[in-house]
């Protein structure tokens, strides 16, 4: 077993941008069988679209769980869309109950890939409107996923590490 040392640089709180993919928009989807590393390549005429949430709102709890049948990590990841809109409320109809793929950037600019093509992660969402003026108007949005591994990083793009 390898040591874990003390990181360098600054440590930094909090998510910088969510995007996500429909897992049938991806042609490729390569997992390093030595590493948490992994790379995907889109359909032809396809990308990452992007999720708008309210800065300091998108949280991300991941917790390793021990199963009867192995160890299994358990993803969650909240955030909140303001203002009721048509576009949203379109936008979340079409994308429940389907499979996703998301790609989470922090803060310390690292890259994780939350879902894969056999388990992907879910989309859940509860529109709320309060009763008071100063009170949030917007989409609670929850993605969720279970995997038994942890989440992978981002191959980086031209980087040494061989995808297996």
């Amino acid at each position: 077993m390898e040591n874990i040392i003390r990181h360098t640089g600054i440590n930094l709180g909090g998510i910088n941008s969510i995007n996500w993919m429909y897992c049938e928009d991806i042609s490729l989807f390569n997992i390093s069988a030595t590493s948490l590393y992994c790379a995907i390549t889109p359909i032809t005429g396809k990308d990452w679209n992007s999720f708008y949430a309210t800065p300091e709102t998108m949280q991300l709890d991941s917790e390793q769980q021990d199963t009867p049948s192995g160890i299994k990590y358990v993803y969650k990841l909240k955030a909140l869309i303001p203002k009721d809109r048509i576009d949203v409320e379109n936008q979340l109809f079409q994308m429940t109950g389907r499979c996703l793929i998301l790609k989470i950037t922090d803060k310390n600019n690292t890259i994780r890939i939350l879902g894969t093509m056999n388990s992907p992660m879910k989309i859940t969402s509860k529109l709320l409107k309060p009763l008071v003026l100063e009170g949030f108007n917007g989409y609670d949005i929850l993605f969720s996923g279970e995997f038994s591994k942890p989440a992978f990083f981002m191959h980086p793009p031209g980087g040494g590490i061989s995808i297996d």
